[in-house]
């Protein structure tokens, strides 16, 4: 009897085992779909906020493919850590009223685990409250905006090239190129917030020369710039540097060529595609440069720059790998899947806040500097160069390389 007792207990204290074992098993695979934070067990929704059919879609919409493709370069090696990336885009359409109704959609009614691009710096103006205080992170802005990146948040990580750096490099390189004095600078902007933070950082690089700056304005939607251009006739300046969107950057350059004033020119970077110059015209073209911390496809043989062209080759986005919103899309994709892949198999937004926060690298390998991300500095890409387009190879070309330009920056 005393056996069959002892033999009793082992069974009932393995069946306990197995069942608390079982038991575990199903909290784990419970724990692992979170609907309400886009995470699901064969998937993670990961949202874009951008412009895909209004004024700024010539670029936005680009950066979107670009964002997508490398994701579904991803997908089709497995995904991460066993789970596909659906990426949910919305068209916000350059539209304030738009973009907040749709980032609301992105949080709650179609939740994901995080959010990228937010294109639009009036947009990022008004949700900047709401973002610092909730709980999605934005992980790649595509514009860099002061209400939303100062103070540093753990909600906010900028994925584009920075406005202030922008500024410095580009008229850093254009005053030792031009061996000026006492530069005189017009910045010709479309009318954003993010236009007049841009003037501001070129005023602040242009005083260390002791030189002095005008501020030009222009619709988003301009068909003509004569207004614009006459008036900088009237300022003669030493060069312009424009803030806006594709078609800003060609009615200039066409305009400046009518009135036949040889002034250089540089763009901010998201005015950086082959289209764009194809639109000038070589002759028009001829004094424009636009600087940029990423690099375009196919324009040089880093490992990054390979890998991207390859991938965009065999898709049939040749031509659009050449465009830099391309690769900045591209670029923010690769930091959102990074940094996926640190959480393991139990991703969350709580969990993506946590690691984000502490600090952060991303090495692409060629297509930008590295860069990196850290409790104090959410600045991301900070090295620039110059890029102007050669019509006979129908490529970019790059003025020196990254490390030429770091002593504007620093």
């Amino acid at each position: 009897m005393q056996i069959f007792l002892s033999q009793h207990f082992k069974t009932i204290q393995r069946a306990c085992v197995f069942a608390l074992a079982f038991s575990s098993i199903n909290m784990a695979a419970s724990a692992q779909e979170l609907p309400q934070d886009g995470v699901y067990k064969d998937r993670i929704d990961w949202g874009l906020l951008m412009d895909m059919s209004g004024p700024t879609s010539a670029s936005q919409g680009i950066w979107v493919n670009g964002f997508r493709d490398h994701m579904r370069k991803i997908n089709e090696s497995g995904g991460i850590n066993g789970r596909k990336i659906n990426v949910l885009a919305e068209d916000n359409r350059f539209n304030p009223a738009t973009d907040k109704i749709a980032f609301e959609k992105l949080v709650s009614q179609t939740p994901v685990i995080a959010i990228s691009g937010m294109g639009s710096s009036v947009s990022q103006v008004a949700l900047a409250p709401t973002i610092k205080a909730g709980k999605v992170p934005i992980v790649g802005t595509y514009t860099d905006t002061k209400a939303l990146s100062e103070p540093v948040t753990p909600m906010v990580y900028n994925g584009f090239c920075g406005y202030k750096q922008m500024a410095q490099a580009g008229v850093g390189y254009h005053v030792d190129k031009l061996k000026l004095k006492a530069p005189k600078v017009v910045t010709l902007a479309v009318e954003t917030a993010g236009g007049k933070e841009y003037h501001e950082y070129v005023s602040n690089m242009v005083n260390k020369y002791g030189g002095s700056t005008h501020y030009v304005t222009v619709k988003v939607t301009a068909v003509d710039v004569t207004p614009q251009i006459l008036e900088i006739m009237n300022i003669k300046p030493d060069f312009i540097t424009i803030y806006g969107v594709s078609n800003t950057a060609i009615l200039t350059m066409k305009a400046l060529m009518q009135y036949g004033l040889n002034i250089p020119v540089f763009g901010i970077t998201y005015l950086g595609s082959p289209q764009m110059f194809q639109s000038m015209g070589p002759q028009a073209a001829a004094n424009y440069k636009f600087v940029s911390c990423f690099t375009p496809g196919g324009s040089d043989q880093t490992p990054g720059n390979i890998s991207l062209s390859a991938y965009a080759d065999s898709i049939g986005r040749t031509e659009m790998k050449q465009d830099i919103n391309y690769v900045a899309g591209w670029v923010t994709a690769q930091m959102a899947a990074e940094s996926l892949a640190k959480l393991g198999a139990n991703p969350s937004r709580a969990r993506l806040v946590e690691t984000l926060s502490k600090g952060f690298s991303v090495n692409t390998q060629g297509l930008t500097a590295p860069f990196s991300y850290s409790p104090k500095d959410n600045t991301g890409p900070s090295v620039f160069k110059m890029f102007g387009y050669d019509f006979s190879s129908k490529k970019f070309k790059a003025f020196g390389e990254f490390a030429d330009y770091e002593k504007y920056t620093r």
